[in-house]
């Protein structure tokens, strides 16, 4: 029987090796997880160093992997005929003092199955770039908060710009960005827009630089 091959897995997993690839320039870094219907732990490969240079061996991370090119002589039959691109790496813990703390307790995760394909569209579909009718009262009532902003000089009407096309782009922007905006997870990071997870220390998440970005106590 073959085993299903996902396009996309996200597992936790723990760091059993990592080093320079025998033939080039870039890394290599064995975690101690297995593609489906495979014996052997999976081998990732990349480029850039940044990506892995803050997970050593015996560590553990939350990874994400994508299905990439066929392996040459084979049939893509099993997910261990593709190479495995590696698309996030994540400490599982958030220290205090901005270090990766490994975490045991969390068990690997496989992506869920994909969706079953959309079905096929009406043979008029309407254009990409329509939206779905506004709300009348949300409308009227990013307006009316364009209009007091602009009022309260807040948001006042920039240099050759005229007042009705500022109200119309900000009630647009209010409406768009703020008041249809999809509801965001508890302890979300707006100031960086990214999800924070939960450490030892509290909520949180690393910003670019690599320093952690934590919640603050209420």
């Amino acid at each position: 029987m073959t085993t299903a091959i996902e396009s996309q897995y996200h597992f936790t997993a723990e760091v059993k090796s990592k080093g320079k690839q025998q033939n080039r320039d870039g890394w290599s870094m064995v975690v101690d997880w297995k593609l489906p219907g495979s014996k052997f732990d999976l081998t990732l490969y990349g480029q850039d160093w940044d990506i892995v240079q803050g997970f050593e061996v015996g560590e553990t991370a939350i990874i994400t992997i994508n299905q990439g090119n066929l392996k040459a002589n084979k049939d893509g039959r099993y997910s261990s005929d593709f190479f495995w691109d590696m698309v996030s790496i994540e400490p599982t813990w958030i220290g205090g003092d901005g270090e990766r703390v490994a975490s045991d307790e969390a068990p690997p995760v496989q992506a869920p199955p994909k969706p079953n394909p959309a079905p096929a569209p009406p043979a008029r579909t309407p254009a990409s770039n329509m939206e779905v009718p506004p709300n009348p009262a949300a409308l009227g009532a990013c307006h009316n908060h364009a209009v007091d902003f602009i009022v309260r000089g807040v948001l006042p009407v920039p240099e050759g710009r005229e007042l009705f096309g500022w109200i119309r782009e900000l009630r647009d922007r209010f409406y768009r960005e703020i008041n249809q905006a999809p509801v965001m997870p508890l302890h979300y990071c707006y100031q960086h827009d990214q999800e924070r997870r939960q450490g030892k220390t509290g909520w949180g998440h690393i910003v670019p630089d690599g320093d952690p970005c934590m919640e603050e106590a209420e």
